[in-house]
Parts: structure tokens; C-alpha cells; sequence
């Protein structure tokens, strides 16, 4: 799936107060990334461009799972994708992301495992 650009906003106090890390592809040499392959499993340890415009956003994923079992307070889930990302512009950036059929992304984690962000709950159909 190709990734065109981001709308990045920091709120306070109810106020936009940021847009750093916004690009859209053509504007100021942006450049189309990928989001996620069509299919993982061809692309497995392959390091590939998510967004890119210099010095702005520069992210980078590869597949490092394809059949991860995870818990997190929404439920158990299995045969889930597991992706490595990283910013080309901030060391220590390493984070983990969890995608599980039917859901989307259901737990991300630092690259010490430190901190967790959980999917709480499932509603709808």
C-alpha cells in the first residue's frame, strides 16, 4: 500500500501548534513510500522506505514477523505481522508495531520494550 504524504498536527490546549513531519508526495522533492507490502512474507528483513522528504520525514520499516501471538486488553490475537520502523533522523527511534487480520494495529512498543501502547477495546461489527 503506498503511503502519499501526512497531515501532522501537535495540539495544546486545543490549539494546532505544530505540523512538523507533514509532506505530500511531489511537494518540495517528497517522494511516495510503502506503508505495507501486499504481501509480507516476500518482503521478510527487507528494509523499505515508508515516507521521505529530506530532513523532514525520513521513516523505514522491514517485516520481522508474520505469525506473532500477542495479548493486550482488547484480547489474544494470532498470525499477526510484526514490522521493525525506524526515523533515518533520530537515533534510538526503534519501535515495534503488532497488525492482526481483522483489526489493524493492536500494540506498539519501543525498541526496549519500555513502553507499551495497547489496543483497549474493539467496537462495531
Amino acid at each position: 500500500m503506498w503511503y502519499l504524504g501526512e497531515d501532522s498536527k501537535e495540539i495544546e490546549n486545543g490549539q494546532v501548534v505544530s505540523t512538523e513531519g507533514s509532506w505530500e508526495w511531489g511537494v518540495d522533492g517528497a517522494l511516495p513510500g510503502v506503508i505495507m507490502w501486499a504481501d509480507p512474507s516476500g518482503h521478510q528483513s527487507e528494509e523499505y522506505r515508508q515516507e521521505y522528504l529530506k530532513g523532514v520525514a525520513e521513516d523505514l520499516a522491514k517485516v520481522v514477523g508474520l505469525d506473532e501471538s500477542v495479548e493486550v486488553p482488547s484480547g489474544n490475537y494470532t498470525g499477526c505481522l510484526k514490522t521493525e520502523e525506524r526515523s533515518a533522523l533520530e537515533s534510538n527511534s526503534t519501535e515495534f508495531k503488532f497488525y492482526c487480520a481483522g483489526v489493524g494495529t493492536v500494540l506498539e512498543t519501543d525498541g526496549s520494550g519500555g513502553q507499551r501502547d495497547e489496543l483497549q477495546d474493539v467496537t462495531g461489527p
